[in-house]
């Protein structure tokens, strides 16, 4: 008898939870389906692709990159790079770089600024007999001292064409010992010939003779000429 009564306690627990748990079921589905669906758009966008750069214009990119890094490398100036080398010792004002020139430095620049229409020569004279390499080379030496030294007096109202012979003598040290005009060759105005006198006489002293020119003095003839181009 207690047998049956545990039973039949067993076999209406389970109708019981079985039938709950069917109307749950039943009652979520109907929920589920009463419920409204949310509508999901979906829109697709065009991605464009990046267009591969020409040669020619990677080549621009590239030079202009190089470009940029010689700038950024490039070295800048401070204060301390305010000296200005020149000869081995700093010149703290440029201004001063003028008074630092040497004479043969202003006269080539006084000669370019001046020599436009005006132009000076001491060419070497055809009736040369000596024909020694050591006198020739020495013979242009002199005429080139004495040609830089008349660029001097070449801005002068009274320069016109002309020609100024001289003869000379200088001794084996280089004195100047005696100077003459040859009047006679000389076609040139009275300032031409004090030119002429002047270039060889504040040329002196020249270069010492070389030594295998063993003479105690030597005597040269030189023509200054004087041109004007109109």
């Amino acid at each position: 008898m207690g047998n049956k009564l545990l039973y039949g306690s067993l076999c209406f627990s389970c109708i019981i939870h079985f039938a709950l748990f069917a109307y749950l079921s039943i009652s979520r589905q109907k929920v589920i389906h009463n419920k409204p669906l949310k509508q999901i758009e979906v829109t697709y966008q065009t991605i464009k692709s990046k267009k591969n750069s020409s040669p020619k214009q990677f080549r621009q990119k590239l030079k202009i990159f190089k470009k940029k890094e010689t700038l950024d490398n490039s070295p800048r100036i401070t204060k301390k790079h305010s000296h200005f080398p020149f000869r081995g010792k700093d010149v703290k004002d440029i201004t001063k770089l003028s008074n630092q020139l040497s004479s043969k430095e202003k006269l080539t620049s006084r000669i370019q600024k001046l020599d436009r229409g005006q132009k000076i020569t001491v060419p070497l004279l055809k009736a040369e007999k000596i024909s020694n390499p050591k006198y020739l080379s020495y013979n242009q030496t002199i005429r080139y001292k004495i040609k830089q030294r008349a660029y001097l007096y070449i801005d002068h109202p009274d320069f016109k064409a002309g020609e100024v012979y001289l003869t000379f003598i200088l001794t084996s040290d280089g004195d100047l010992k005696r100077i003459k005009i040859i009047e006679e060759k000389t076609t040139a105005n009275s300032y031409l010939r004090s030119v002429g006198l002047r270039s060889i006489q504040e040329s002196s002293p020249f270069a010492s003779f070389p030594k295998d020119l063993n003479y105690p003095e030597l005597t040269f003839n030189v023509v200054i000429s004087f041109e004007v181009n109109d």
